[in-house]
């Protein structure tokens, strides 16, 4: 293993402090209370990752949304479920859950625009939540028999014969290998594997007699292999392990990761059979997650920023009002861009979308339950601009245009 994978171990230079377990709520999760924080600045590094990756027994806001779930499954209505998301991120305590999810929602990048079903939509984001957790292969599998990803990449089609190669591309290209590591022949045998894999009554359909089942080389293994064969074949692969790995790194610790520590955590991915609760331990523990130069340099996505903000202020955020917000900051949930999701970081600021993020928050954190030093600590940990604060207090504004003027700040949008 690589050594800067190895456990983080606090000292008086390096601490785990308040700093450290804010950066920890803010990558791991969508960010903390100042209470939660300082709470988890109590523990251990190893006590405090366990705590947020397994999440609390019980959780009566998740217990409430899932309650109502039903409701909006059966409203058909998008925004409806999107604004039920938002309350997800926002509320439900076990956060790495939420986190994971949005990351594989981008990873699996799907969109309502083409699947036209909200209900579909709706059961892909349910795998994730399930799944997101658990082994990659087990998701895999299960997005791969996902009626809104057969129909977004065109599965529909994919018969004896009149192959269709979108999955297949997509599968090797963007889900498990990387452009690089395969070759042409491999997607148009690879394709042949998912033929028949259709959707009958809104559910996963597999066709005998639209199937292929001649032999087929993929990746340098030859037999008559079917979709799962194939996925099994993708998952052996080193290159897996190190584009996954890639992936994580780029989007929980820094744009640019070191190409020796994806390489080993990848490694690290493998040898536990891609297990993510394991895989997320072992990243959020280590010297790696929390070097300084990895810490503070990272753009929040429109929806880090909106339910970070929330969470810092303790502000029960209307999840309806923050879904036109964070279109027009440029995060549209159920709608990515492309196949390859949302290219984060440099790409999420522009003018365009900075005035919509300031001009956003104002009507979202309206009612802030915490002090502007509280909330400044929380959402910007060892990065507090003192003197901005200071002076923002003695001001005279109210605390609604103290906790904008707050956000406003360039600090506010990074993590």
């Amino acid at each position: 293993m690589h050594s800067e994978l190895k456990p983080f171990t606090p000292s008086r230079a390096h601490p785990f402090d308040f700093g450290a377990a804010g950066h920890l709520w803010q990558r791991a999760a969508f960010g903390g209370s100042f209470d939660a924080i300082t709470e988890t600045a109590a523990r251990s590094p190893r006590e405090a990752v366990a705590a947020l990756v397994d999440g609390p027994g019980d959780d009566p806001e998740e217990r409430g949304l899932d309650s109502i779930w039903e409701a909006v499954l059966g409203g058909g209505d998008a925004d409806g479920l999107r604004a039920w998301l938002i309350a997800r991120q926002a509320r439900c305590a076990h956060q790495v859950r939420e986190k994971i999810a949005l990351f594989w929602h981008s990873h699996f990048a799907t969109s309502l625009l083409k699947v036209r079903k909200v209900d579909w939509m709706a059961r892909q984001y349910r795998l994730f939540l399930r799944h997101g957790l658990g082994t990659f292969e087990t998701l895999l599998r299960a997005v791969t028999r996902d009626p809104a990803m057969i129909r977004w990449l065109d599965n529909e089609t994919n018969a004896k014969g009149h192959a269709n190669e979108n999955y297949g591309r997509e599968l090797l290209e963007l889900f498990t290998l990387g452009d690089g590591n395969y070759t042409e022949k491999d997607i148009k045998e690879a394709s042949r594997a998912f033929t028949g894999w259709h959707i009958l009554n809104d559910r996963y359909h597999f066709s005998k007699t639209l199937h292929d089942a001649g032999v087929k080389t993929v990746l340098g293994k030859t037999g008559p292999f079917g979709g799962d064969d194939v996925i099994r074949i993708a998952l052996d692969q080193e290159a897996c392990g190190r584009f996954l790995a890639t992936k994580l790194l780029r989007f929980f610790v820094t744009p640019k990761p070191d190409a020796e520590v994806a390489a080993s955590l990848g490694k690290e991915m493998r040898r536990n059979g891609y297990h993510l609760s394991a895989t997320l331990k072992l990243l959020f523990g280590s010297r790696y997650f929390f070097d300084r130069k990895n810490r503070g340099g990272m753009i929040k996505s429109p929806i880090e920023y909106v339910v970070g903000a929330a969470r810092a202020f303790q502000v029960k955020l209307d999840g309806g009002a923050a879904v036109p917000a964070l279109r027009h900051m440029g995060q549209d949930l159920l709608a990515p861009p492309n196949v390859a999701g949302w290219p984060g970081h440099n790409e999420w600021i522009n003018t365009a979308s900075w005035l919509a993020r300031v001009n956003g928050i104002r009507n979202l954190v309206t009612s802030p339950s915490v002090s502007l030093t509280q909330a400044g600590r929380a959402l910007l940990g060892d990065r507090v601009p003192q003197t901005e604060i200071d002076r923002l207090q003695k001001s005279g504004a109210s605390k609604r245009d103290l906790a904008h003027a707050l956000l406003a700040l360039p600090e506010a949008h990074m993590s």
